[in-house]
């Protein structure tokens, strides 16, 4: 019995993955030349402001972004802090997480084109419904203002930066640091996915959700407190069509899986406040839930079947088959490279007594899109000599010249969008 069961595993996560492994690979590659070549500056410059204007520019902004719920946190709050306003910040927060443009690559290849321009227009609209009633409803905390960052760290992609440096940047986004920050949230995605067309029988769907609002409702509870990222959340709505779920309780979970999790509500209210949160987490309940009625009811062009049972036949494409490989290594290889970091910060933390070092604790280190960015801030200090991060412990150690101000340090980070705490100085 559970000899056959795993079997059963293996299979269904392998099958999950071959029909996603090549269109991964692609949205990697393009989001990899947005994130190298669209300098960062331009978010916070669209976002200024409390209009409708801005929060249909932040909205918009979002989509493409290749963003996870994590990965956008810092981002947002470094927009917010050179002074973008509250409710094109809560907006992009929105639409950002939902899509980006791995996952949209993914969502065409995997569910088809209709289903990829309803999720397109949702994380859209939703967006834009949170920062809409932000503006309206009245704020009864008062107004802070955000400052204006100067600082060059903030610069991801530098204007003086050459056609070269922009390449391998993107090349190294692409295919290290974003499967890095991807990993855990895909990894957690295919089993799950797995697990579901391998145990769950088709007429438990069917018998006791079946296809109108209780199986949304269901999908919604399952996607608000399950971390995953909007691509690692696809393999796990395939699973879920293919035993019985319909399309519209499909979209709500990608809907709502990849914009919610502790961290970002967490996050939501520190940098917007209680009233923002609110709106936050209600957009996407009834938000989710509403377009997924919606979506139910709109006669569609395709059958489920007829878009899946295409990419069934094609896994045995030689194409499909390399790209999972590749995959898989590109994975394994961003994992090993996660291990390496953590085990270089422990030598460090063991070389403590040393003077010099600056050991800081980041609550909002969640991810290595955040251990990229922190370690290319501190590079561009002429001061730090090493930096080694822990994304386990959420800790930063920096080996610095002899009498450097740790509030250096500190500020360099604030102003990549995190909040440092001083834990050692030597």
């Amino acid at each position: 019995m559970v000899l056959e069961f795993s079997r059963d595993l293996i299979n269904a996560t392998w099958h999950l993955l071959l029909g996603m492994a090549p269109y991964l690979l692609l949205g990697f590659f393009i989001a990899g030349i947005i994130y190298a070549f669209l300098p960062p500056s331009w978010i916070a410059r669209y976002m200024g402001g409390e209009s409708i204007g801005s929060v249909i520019r932040a909205s918009m902004v979002g989509v493409p972004l290749p963003l996870c719920s994590c990965g956008v946190l810092p981002v947002a709050a470094s927009a917010r802090e050179s002074g973008a306003g509250k409710a094109p910040t809560l907006a992009f927060l929105i639409s950002t997480p939902v899509t980006g443009i791995d996952s949209i690559v993914a969502t065409a290849g995997v569910l088809g084109a209709v289903f990829t321009i309803a999720r397109i227009i949702v994380s859209f609209i939703l967006g834009l419904v949170a920062g809409a009633i932000s503006i309206f409803l009245p704020d009864p905390a008062p107004a802070t203002e955000s400052g204006k960052c100067a600082c060059e760290a903030c610069e991801i992609s530098p204007a003086g930066e050459n056609l070269a440096g922009k390449t391998k940047k993107a090349f190294l986004y692409a295919f290290s640091e974003l499967p890095g920050s991807l990993f855990n949230s895909m990894v957690l995605g295919l089993l799950v996915g797995g697990l579901i067309s391998a145990l769950v029988p088709e007429s438990l769907i069917t018998d006791y959700l079946g296809t109108g609002i209780r199986g949304i409702l269901a999908a919604v509870l399952i996607g608000i407190p399950l971390y995953v990222c909007a691509t690692g959340s696809i393999p796990i709505a395939v699973a879920m069509m293919l035993k019985g779920f319909s399309p519209g309780a499909a979209l709500a979970f990608l809907i709502a899986g990849p914009a919610t999790n502790a961290v970002a509500v967490t996050t939501v209210k520190k940098i917007l406040g209680t009233r923002a949160l609110i709106i936050y987490l209600s957009t996407i309940f009834i938000g989710s839930i509403g377009f997924a009625l919606l979506f139910d009811r709109i006669p569609y062009a395709f059958n489920l079947k007829t878009v899946l049972s295409p990419h069934a036949m094609m896994h045995h494409h030689p194409i499909y088959q390399l790209s999972a490989y590749l995959l898989i290594f590109i994975l394994g290889f961003a994992k090993l490279k996660s291990w390496l970091h953590s085990w270089k910060f422990k030598e460090a933390e063991k070389m403590s007594e040393q003077k010099n070092l600056i050991i800081l604790k980041v609550p909002d280190l969640t991810c290595a899109h955040c251990e990229q960015t922190i370690s290319n801030g501190l590079k561009k200090l002429d001061l730090v000599k090493s930096a080694a991060i822990d994304l386990k412990t959420k800790k930063v150690a920096v080996a610095v010249n002899p009498g450097t101000d740790p509030q250096i340090i500190i500020d360099t980070i604030k102003s990549l969008g995190y909040h440092p705490e001083l834990i050692q100085k030597n």
